[in-house]
C-alpha cells in the first residue's frame, strides 16, 4: 500500500477495513460477509443463483446499490465448504415506516408484527430492519445453495449470517431494530421451523399474483378472444378510456429527460401504501435500465405530451415480473392507467414468447 501523506494512508487503511470479510463457521459452513460487490467472485456467484431469479444476479445488485442512504445498503453472505463456495445469500438494510399507525395495527399483520418489537413516535412508526431478501420484489429472491447442501443446513447458516450482521450493525449508528426473512412458499415450509426455532414469528401475506400465458396466445388479440364476454367488455372499455394516453417504450435519454415527472409519480405510489420497505430512487431505474437494456421494461405513459404514469418489469426465465410503477391519480381514472398498464403487461408477455407473468401482489 503505498500513501503520499498520513491522511491517504489512514483513507486507504479505513477503506481495507470496511472491506474485510467476517468470518465464522459454527453452522457446519464457513460464513463470509461482505459489504462490497467488488469483493465477490461474480462468475461463481450468478453460477450459484442460476436463472430463477434475477434479483439476485451481480448486475442487478450493481444497478441497486447506487439508491441507498449512507450507512444502509447491501450486504453479502458467501456460504463456503471447505475451499469451495456452495451458497450465496443477498441482505438488504433500509427503513421500514408507515405514518397511520393505529389503522395499520388493526388491518396490516406486518405492521402489528413489527409495532412489538420496537418504539414509535406517535402515530408514526419508523425503523431500520435487516431483510434477508429482497425489498422491492415478491417471491424468494433471499439466498441459493448448490445442490447437496441439505436445506436445514442452509437454513441454519443463513441465520448464523444474520446474526452476524446484526452484531456488525449494532456497533455503528445504523442499528438494526428487527429481521425480516422473505418470501416462502409452502414447500418449504417443513423446516421453515428453523426460524420460528430461534424466535421468529411467521405471518402470512397476500398471494402472488401469477398468470399463465396460454400457447395459443399468440396475439394479443388471441388474449381478448380468450376472455368472457364480461372481461372482455371490460378491457375494451379500458381502451377506450385510455384512448388518448400515448405509451412510449423509456430509453435513458428520454429517462433523464422526464426525470422530475418521473420521480413525482413514483412517489405519488410509493407514499400511497400502508407501510413502505425501502425506496428506490432515480438513479436506481437509471441503471437497471442501462446495466439490463431490453431485459428491464420501462415504459411511460403520455398525456398531450405530459408524463401521467409509468411501468416497468424484468424479463428473466421465461416470465415477466412487473415491478414499480407510478400513476398520476388525478388521471387514474378518466384515463384508465392503471388497468391499461396491466393489459400492457399481458400484451408484452406475449410479443416476448414468455411462459407466465408475475403480477406481485398490487394487481389484486
Amino acid at each position: 500500500m503505498r500513501c503520499r501523506n498520513f491522511d491517504e494512508f489512514k483513507s486507504q487503511l479505513e477503506h481495507r477495513q470496511k472491506r474485510c470479510p467476517y468470518k465464522k463457521s459454527d453452522a457446519g459452513l464457513e460464513v463470509v460477509l461482505h459489504q462490497s460487490l467488488d469483493d465477490l467472485d461474480h462468475d461463481r456467484w450468478n453460477q450459484i443463483v442460476g436463472g430463477e431469479s434475477i434479483f439476485l444476479h451481480t448486475n442487478y445488485l450493481f444497478a441497486l446499490i447506487s439508491s441507498y442512504e449512507s450507512g444502509l445498503g447491501y450486504r453479502f453472505a458467501c456460504f463456503h465448504q471447505g475451499e469451495e463456495l456452495v451458497g450465496v445469500a443477498a441482505f438488504q438494510i433500509t427503513h421500514f415506516e408507515t405514518n397511520d399507525l393505529r389503522k395499520n395495527m388493526s388491518t396490516n399483520p406486518v405492521v402489528r408484527l413489527f409495532n412489538k418489537s420496537v418504539t414509535r413516535n406517535g402515530n408514526i412508526l419508523r425503523f431500520n430492519v435487516l431483510i434477508c431478501g429482497n425489498a422491492f420484489a415478491s417471491g424468494d429472491h433471499a439466498f441459493r445453495f448448490v445442490k447437496g447442501i441439505p436445506e436445514m443446513q442452509a437454513f441454519n447458516a443463513v441465520l448464523q449470517a444474520v446474526e452476524m450482521i446484526k452484531e456488525k450493525e449494532n456497533s455503528g449508528e445504523n442499528k438494526i431494530s428487527a429481521v425480516l426473512l422473505k418470501d416462502f412458499y409452502p414447500e418449504s415450509f417443513g423446516n421453515t421451523h428453523v426460524f420460528s426455532d430461534d424466535k421468529y414469528s411467521e405471518f402470512l401475506v397476500d398471494p402472488n399474483m401469477v398468470m399463465p400465458v396460454r400457447s395459443e396466445w399468440n396475439t394479443f388479440d388471441d388474449y381478448l378472444q380468450s376472455l368472457t364476454s364480461k372481461y372482455r367488455t371490460k378491457a375494451k372499455a379500458a381502451f377506450k378510456r385510455s384512448k388518448k394516453v400515448e405509451i412510449k417504450d423509456l430509453d435513458l435519454e428520454m429517462l433523464k429527460q422526464f426525470q422530475e415527472p418521473f420521480e413525482k409519480l413514483y412517489e405519488g405510489v410509493h407514499y400511497k401504501a400502508d407501510f413502505r420497505v425501502g425506496k428506490l430512487n432515480f438513479e436506481a431505474f437509471y441503471n437497471l435500465k442501462k446495466d439490463l437494456k431490453d431485459t428491464f421494461l420501462l415504459r411511460g405513459f403520455f398525456l398531450d405530451d405530459q408524463m401521467v404514469g409509468f411501468m416497468s418489469g424484468f424479463e428473466y426465465n421465461g416470465m415477466l415480473d412487473a415491478h414499480m410503477v407510478g400513476i398520476d391519480y388525478d388521471h387514474n381514472y378518466e384515463y384508465a392507467i392503471y388497468s391499461r398498464m396491466l393489459y400492457e403487461y399481458v400484451d408484452e408477455a406475449i410479443k416476448r414468447n414468455l411462459k407466465k407473468i408475475s403480477f406481485g401482489r398490487t394487481a389484486m
